[in-house]
């Protein structure tokens, strides 16, 4: 996550940065973007690859996720619910 926020990247990329084969950050980063913390977009570099960045509208849940909490509410429908 802190690697994507500083710009989007590349598996090659991550894998490089954290000493991991790209296989195991490419699944990291999917499973990353299933969560809905991460936005996967082709590269423009070539437009062969796929980088991943952080949705700007999911930093709430990307902030609760790092505190440890879940989020059930997209601030789509208003106010939170209440608890």
């Amino acid at each position: 996550m802190a690697l994507c926020a500083e710009a989007p990247r590349r598996p090659s990329s991550v894998a490089r940065a954290l000493s991991v084969s790209r296989p195991t950050a490419t699944r990291q980063l999917r499973l990353l973007e299933q969560a809905g913390l991460l936005t996967r977009r082709p590269s423009n570099l070539d437009g062969r690859g796929v980088v991943y960045l952080i949705d700007r509208t999911r930093v709430g849940a990307i902030m609760a996720w790092l505190a440890g909490t879940r989020v059930s509410w997209d601030g789509r429908e208003g106010d939170p619910p209440v608890v």
